[in-house]
């Protein structure tokens, strides 16, 4: 869970406080799916009185409910069960992509309530026109205050503020203003971020519910190129210009491939979707661009011999790299997502291979390679979680200019 950031001169304004622990609450709630007032005290540390107050307001805004819980009668109160009221607010998330756009509405539960799909179309102004489009359609039947924001997937490296595409080379985008362009005429919030650090961030946010939350992680993102998205302690690492994390563009083979981002031998030149279908096109000599990377995964399974010899070179490529990254960042564990986590059981011999052949045992202890539960709805499922993990924490995105007296503390329970 982001942090949250109070403006304060010392102690936290009662105001802020009292915000602090409304959301305190609020994610009691949202990581229990049935808690009492009583579970609330013993998790949060709040006293029963302020638990009983914040739970009368959050009742007045419609954002809980309560019902009885089931089970044999006693004496004194029948305890009772919190919930959300999963359409009283509800956030939007857009996913821009080669392959066209998807929009989607979902509830304080993340469950998908309405969605929307624009194709791809080269002549960028049309394409975000029609994602505009869509954003507003979706948007004008909700009631006032109900639409939280819009949380939007970009590809490449951006500006975060404004939503400004500074280069993505695969989508052939230098200095498009993507954001300008989605916004217009619209009296939103919108919050913008990398594609695959949203993937990262929508790992995140669902593992918040788990016994053991990821803290500390890296999502492996190989769509039109290969995206990387770094968490520690927690927080999305994002350097001194939002640009940190590319490891698509650390140097696997220095006199290597020419990758489009001008250097040679780039990680994502040979692990990425597209250098998969280049391969498997190369040796089976197909069209290049024929055969996508989630049909040579299915090749493989059904014997394709080309199919499998290109994964298990994939494979060594795959490990390589995260042999960089285990070795920089000491993960507990890597998240890899659209074609590899497909084709995972099918490669996870070979790149454990390579990682435990080259990295000391102590930094493998204790880590895990999975694939991502959210498969290819990562991204979007991270923007739509950028929106409500700002809701639930009132974090501070990079569009809001924090202070230099902030004080910052984790808001998870």
């Amino acid at each position: 869970m982001p942090a949250i950031t109070f403006t304060t001169g010392g102690a936290l304004k009662k105001s802020a406080l009292r915000q602090a622990n409304e959301r305190l609450v609020l994610n009691a709630i949202r990581q229990n799916e049935s808690i009492s007032r009583a579970d609330i005290v013993r998790v949060t540390g709040l006293s029963p009185s302020s638990v009983t107050f914040i739970v009368k307001r959050l009742k007045r805004e419609k954002l809980v409910g309560e019902e009885k819980l089931e089970g044999p009668s006693q004496v004194g109160r029948q305890p009772t069960s919190l919930r959300l009221q999963a359409d009283a607010r509800l956030a939007m998330g857009v996913e821009i992509t080669l392959s066209g756009a998807r929009i989607v509405l979902v509830g304080l539960d993340d469950v998908v309530l309405a969605k929307r799909a624009v194709a791809w179309h080269s002549n960028h102004a049309i394409y975000l026109d029609r994602v505009h489009s869509a954003i507003r359609a979706l948007a004008e039947p909700l009631r006032e205050g109900q639409l939280l924001g819009v949380g939007v997937s970009l590809p490449g490296n951006i500006d975060r503020i404004t939503g400004r595409v500074i280069a993505a080379e695969n989508l052939n985008w230098i200095d498009v203003e993507a954001g300008a362009l989605l916004r217009r005429d619209l009296d939103l919030p919108f919050l913008f971020e990398n594609m695959a650090k949203l993937s990262a961030l929508a790992e995140m946010w669902l593992s918040d519910r788990d016994p053991q939350p990821l803290r500390n992680f890296i999502a492996i993102v190989p769509r039109a190129g290969l995206g990387t998205g770094v968490v520690i302690n927690g927080q999305i690492l994002q350097g001194a210009s939002s640009a940190a994390s590319e490891c698509g563009h650390i140097v696997l083979y220095p006199e290597g491939r020419r990758c489009q981002c001008g250097n040679k031998g780039c990680w994502e030149q040979y692990v990425s979707d597209l250098a998969l279908s280049r391969e498997y096109a190369e040796q089976s000599g197909r069209p290049e661009g024929e055969i996508e990377a989630r049909q040579v995964v299915e090749l493989a399974r059904g014997g394709d011999q080309v199919a499998r010899k290109v994964l298990n070179e994939v494979a060594r490529d795959v490990g390589l790299g995260l042999v960089n990254l285990t070795m920089a960042f000491n993960p507990e564990a890597f998240i890899v997502g659209d074609y590899l986590g497909d084709a995972w059981d099918l490669i996870e011999d070979a790149v454990w291979s390579v990682l435990r052949a080259r990295v000391p045992s102590y930094f493998l202890n204790g880590l895990r390679i999975a694939p991502s539960r959210h498969g290819t709805d990562s991204p979007l499922a991270g923007a739509t979680a950028l929106v409500l993990s700002n809701f639930f924490s009132r974090f501070e995105h990079g569009s809001q200019a924090r202070p230099s007296n902030a004080v910052q503390f984790q808001a998870s329970v």
